[in-house]
């Protein structure tokens, strides 16, 4: 399965603990946006590289077969944008898992969406879908 891993660039560090745990169960990235981060919080300063990451993202969304949203203690921006064109694709029947995985510390009404589920780790999502 072609999972997206979508957080907080701020906790950075779950988001790659959950695709690790991801690519062990047998399971590819659409995506890993975290492994460059260097120029979080300067978007604007590099319009261009920004643009790119944007459509790149956007893209990894639309092409997964599961979208995974770290719940975090750190604020996200984008993650919330993630989470709604994986919604916009359930909402279509075009996608079966959209998980949020962990507590919930910012909330969302999207986070309490029907066609997102809700689970305490990532392990518990993948021994499910096996």
């Amino acid at each position: 399965m072609r999972i997206y891993v979508s957080g907080p660039v701020s906790d950075t560090l779950t988001v790659q603990q959950v695709q690790n745990a991801v690519l062990s169960a047998g399971h590819e990235l659409a995506l890993d946006w975290s492994a460059d981060v260097s120029f979080a919080e300067a978007y604007a300063s590099q319009r261009e590289r920004s643009s790119r990451m944007a459509l790149e993202e956007l893209d990894a969304v639309m092409a997964a077969d599961a979208v995974l949203v770290v719940a975090s203690q750190h604020d996200g921006r984008g993650m919330f944008v993630e989470l709604g064109a994986a919604l916009a694709r359930a909402s279509r029947g075009d996608l079966d898992h959209v998980v949020l995985i962990g507590d919930i510390h910012h909330e969302s009404v999207f986070y309490l969406h029907p066609l997102v589920q809700h689970v305490p780790a990532v392990g518990d999502w993948l021994a499910q879908i096996e």
